[in-house]
């Protein structure tokens, strides 16, 4: 065969096995697995196949929420001239998005002066490494804090997102490795941060198009399990996850944003990953366009979730039924509907940067009218507003509204925005 032609096929090949590979595992992303069963073990984000915490967990969030208060370097309540943190803790995929995160919410108007954004994840420093109370990675994170002139007692609140470099064994053993990994930082976090009220879990993205052994799928998909699992312990009682008490062992842990969706097949709230999403090193690190999704979903569930807006948002803006957060934004924005998939209510955000006629309507698949949330002018800024099936008028039959798939649009003179939002009864 001509000496091309086989250069030519190939690379052809090549390109047809690295390009066109891992679009799709058909796994379901456990959000959307929800009561459903992956190997034997129930989807859902908490207990029983559930997305939405637990009435007393969540409870329990909402308080340590409220005690979440600027501080100064010794630890005491200073509302004048004290200062509280947001740490990353994790491995290079995480400080190359929150590196993201951060350069887009230090500068938004809504975030609450006080909070100072500090990035202490560190590329390699794997679940494994950073589990070791004595590891490098802690000392590396003090100094990172003292640099920026706080002290290991202002933290209040963490996002971690861990792994490990290269799992092989079958599921769930590797699983519950990361499992007990987990539970090891965490208490980490605790015992180095003792004025750490909340941690907030995120697991890994999308890992189909991976061209190295690093954290491929079903790993990469698998390690939402490990997650959910070390949250179960703690709302089950375990003692070694205690977070309340005179003597806590942890923060109260809860979902952060769940990132992994199944490459181009579209997530029950549109959620995909690209190839063009990872870099073409290895396409397992997140490119500029996979670090800013990352960094859009951290940043709109710190601003939507009730127990996140007391400490991230200026504390007049924290109001939620269909109330203004001062500061005009750029541009108009809709953001994504939080929590997602809901019951039976959920919060909607949006931005104006100029005074308009607004309209936010809900729809079902077959375009009628469910709701209508707001139809008013209203003046610049960014706003709430709550769906409620409980809520709704008689004549709407909220409460019968079947379980699946709805439209939320916002409409502002020629402005239109849509997106979609799934009710799980």
């Amino acid at each position: 065969m001509n000496r091309f032609l086989t250069q030519y096929l190939f690379l052809l090949l090549f390109t047809k096995i690295i390009l066109g590979q891992g679009t799709s595992t058909g796994l379901i992303p456990i959000n959307d697995l929800k009561s459903g069963y992956y190997k034997n073990y129930q989807g859902g984000y908490y207990p029983s196949g559930s997305n939405v915490r637990p009435f007393k967990h969540d409870s329990l969030g909402l308080a340590f929420s409220k005690q979440i208060l600027p501080l100064d370097i010794n630890g005491n309540v200073d509302t004048s001239k004290g200062k509280y943190v947001f740490l990353s803790i994790g491995m290079s995929n995480t400080t190359q998005e929150f590196s993201q995160f951060k350069s887009i919410a230090d500068p938004d108007p809504v975030k609450n002066q006080k909070l100072v954004i500090v990035d202490g994840a560190q590329g390699g420093q794997t679940a494994a490494i950073i589990s070791n109370p004595a590891a490098n990675f802690w000392t590396v994170i003090m100094q990172r804090l003292q640099q920026a002139g706080l002290t290991n007692k202002q933290v209040a609140v963490c996002w971690l997102k861990e792994a490990d470099a290269g799992p092989t064994q079958a599921f769930p053993v590797h699983a519950n490795t990361l499992l007990n990994e987990l539970v090891a930082v965490v208490k980490n976090i605790k015992q180095k941060y003792p004025n750490c009220k909340i941690v907030y879990c995120s697991s890994r993205t999308y890992g189909g198009y991976a061209t190295t052994n690093l954290n491929p799928e079903p790993y990469a998909y698998e390690s939402a399990f490990s997650v959910k699992w070390l949250i179960e312990k703690q709302i089950s009682g375990d003692t070694s996850l205690v977070c309340t008490g005179n003597n806590p062992k942890a923060p109260w842990l809860a979902w952060g944003p769940y990132l992994w969706a199944d490459g181009l097949s579209p997530r029950s709230d549109g959620l995909t990953w690209t190839i063009d999403d990872f870099v073409t090193s290895d396409r397992t690190h997140p490119s500029s366009s996979g670090q800013k999704k990352v960094a859009d979903m951290l940043l709109n569930f710190l601003k939507t979730d009730q127990t996140t807006r007391k400490w991230f948002l200026k504390s007049s803006l924290t109001t939620v039924n269909n109330s203004a957060w001062s500061s005009a934004p750029a541009g108009f924005y809709l953001y994504q509907n939080y929590p997602n998939p809901f019951n039976p209510s959920t919060v909607v955000s949006y931005q104006l940067s100029a005074a308009g006629s607004v309209s936010l309507k809900i729809y079902d698949l077959l375009g009628r009218e469910v709701a209508v949330l707001i139809n008013e002018l209203q003046q610049p800024g960014i706003y709430n507003s709550q769906f409620s099936i409980i809520n709704m008028p008689a004549d709407k039959q909220g409460s019968q509204l079947p379980s699946g798939v709805y439209y939320y649009q916002l409409k502002v003179g020629n402005f239109v925005q849509t997106k979609k939002m799934m009710l799980i009864k």
